[in-house]
């Protein structure tokens, strides 16, 4: 009696005479992973816009957020693993593992790719936007003028300290129609002690700025006729507004920056996930291709 039985002509071949890398394969599946994604960003955007309702609700914007994260995810995850399932059947590799290995490489030069085009456009738009600042302080630091002297101080103690806006009025009243103090009022028609208190403000305040302490107290008494107790007393409590405006804005700044920590530490784990699920895809998709490879079989008889 004979038997047969089936036996794959492709097991039968050494893995060392086969070549065991395809970049042709691996393109062709970063170009199919990218185009995927594009397509399917741009359905979730119509998609998204078109279920926004401005007229009969009442926030429109509520639950977009979360929805385009995870629609972003989900078409992440199924352009990834069908393109890499794409590089692993191009690749023509004997072994699953070797499909395997392709959609991985082809996961992480799509990634690699994704990820240059936006830092380009981050950087783009970084770029654009210290020119801006560039030219602002460039025309700034060019003014000699006097009153060009008062708009600086008062546009960096606005800038830094919001909450000190009202020391140093640019039409030399408040918001309310109250008039300023006798020392902002001063450095408004005067802009070399404008500039002086400007310097010391800079230099950390009244208590580490001696040199531009003296400064500002000869000229109250020189060009101001006031007396060494007047002028100090009017120059301390000036300080004493600065500094609390400078701490309250310190402060807010910290809860800014601890706010912001705790974001971006968030959205990286967040990140760290989403890649991790893409490599795990782009494995799977991979594994997938190879084993969709026909197998030549071979039947061998035995004679009984």
């Amino acid at each position: 009696m004979r038997e047969d039985y089936v036996e794959s002509s492709a097991s039968l071949i050494a893995p060392s005479r086969v070549r065991r890398a395809s970049w042709g394969a691996i393109f062709a599946g970063v170009f199919v992973t990218i185009a995927l994604e594009i397509l399917l960003t741009v359905l979730g955007t119509a998609i998204g816009f078109a279920s926004i309702n401005p007229l009969q609700q009442r926030n429109p914007a509520e639950g977009l957020g979360l929805a385009s994260a995870i629609w972003m995810l989900v078409t992440g995850l199924v352009s990834v693993w069908i393109g890499a399932c794409i590089a692993g059947r191009l690749s023509g590799g004997p072994r699953r593992a070797d499909g395997l290995i392709h959609g991985i490489v082809s996961w992480s030069v799509s990634t690699l790719a994704m990820l240059l085009l936006v830092t380009s456009a981050a950087g783009a738009i970084l770029g654009g936007a210290g020119s801006l600042v560039s030219q602002a302080l460039g025309q700034q630091s060019g003014s000699q003028g006097g009153g060009d002297a008062i708009a600086a101080l008062t546009e960096q103690i606005k800038g830094k300290m919001p909450q000190a806006g009202a020391l140093l009025p640019p039409t030399g009243r408040t918001e309310n129609q109250q008039t300023p103090g006798q020392l902002t009022g001063l450095a408004q028609q005067d802009p070399e002690l404008a500039a002086a208190l400007a310097k010391m403000e800079s230099n950390g305040g009244l208590a580490k700025s001696t040199a531009e302490k003296d400064q500002v107290i000869n000229l109250l008494k020189t060009k101001h006729n006031m007396d060494e107790q007047q002028a100090n007393s009017l120059l301390t409590q000036w300080d004493q507004n600065f500094q609390q405006a400078k701490g309250q804005t310190e402060q807010k700044a910290r809860e800014v920056g601890q706010t912001a920590a705790k974001g971006i530490s968030q959205g990286a784990f967040w990140a760290f996930g989403a890649l991790l699920l893409g490599l795990l895809a782009a494995a799977w998709g991979g594994w997938a291709g190879t084993a969709s490879i026909p197998r030549a079989t071979e039947v061998v008889s035995t004679p009984a």
